[in-house]
C-alpha cells in the first residue's frame, strides 16, 4: 500500500474563538505538517499586535498586509494555516483559498465562541462594543453563508483533539 499525501496546502477558517490556532497546531503536528497563524506572522512582521495594526495603520493598510501574507503562506506548499476570523469574508483571498488548497470551516456555536473571545481583548471587533455577545450572534449571522464555502465543515465545540480525528478522517478523500 502506498503511501498517502496532500498536494495542498490545508486552511482552517472560521469565526474568531472557533479554535483555528488550537486545532490548526494539532493538527499539523498530527500530519507532520508545518503550522502557521497568519495574524502571528503579520503581528512579527510588522511588530504591532492585529489590534495595533488596525487602529494605528487602519484597516485599507491591515487588510491589504492580511492578503499578502495569506498568499504568501500558502505559496509556502503543503502546511497548515490559520487564517484571521473575518479573512475568508475578502473575496480576494477567498477566492485564492477556494482555488488553492483545501478549506476547513470550524463551525461553533455562539455560546461557545463568546465564551472563548471573553478570555482575551485581542479581538479588532470586539474592543469598541458593549454587547459582545450581540455583535458575534450578528457576526456568525452574516459571515455563516460565506464560510459555507469552505471545501469541509465541521463542528469544532468538540475537545480539539477528538476534533482533529474527526478532521484527519474528512481530509482523506483530498488525498493523493
Amino acid at each position: 500500500m502506498t503511501k498517502k499525501f496532500f498536494t495542498k496546502p490545508i486552511v482552517l477558517i472560521g469565526m474568531m474563538g472557533s479554535g483555528k490556532s488550537t486545532v490548526g497546531r494539532k493538527l499539523a503536528r498530527k500530519l507532520n505538517l508545518k503550522f502557521y497563524d497568519s495574524d502571528r506572522v503579520l503581528e512579527e512582521r510588522e511588530g504591532l499586535s492585529i489590534v495595533d495594526i488596525h487602529d494605528f495603520m487602519g484597516e485599507k493598510y491591515f487588510l491589504q498586509k492580511e492578503e499578502e501574507v495569506i498568499k504568501e503562506i500558502i505559496g509556502y506548499g503543503v502546511i497548515v494555516l490559520s487564517i484571521g476570523g473575518s479573512s475568508f469574508i475578502n473575496e480576494n483571498i477567498r477566492n485564492f483559498i477556494k482555488k488553492y488548497t483545501i478549506s476547513i470551516w470550524l463551525d461553533s456555536k455562539l455560546e461557545t465562541i463568546f465564551e472563548r473571545v471573553s478570555r482575551r481583548n485581542t479581538r479588532p471587533e470586539l474592543i469598541t462594543t458593549n454587547n459582545k455577545k450581540e455583535l458575534l450572534e450578528e457576526l456568525l449571522k452574516e459571515r455563516k453563508p460565506i464560510f459555507n464555502q469552505a471545501d469541509i465543515r465541521i463542528e469544532s465545540d468538540l475537545e480539539a483533539h477528538h476534533l482533529v480525528n474527526n478532521l484527519i478522517e474528512k481530509l482523506e478523500k483530498f488525498q493523493v
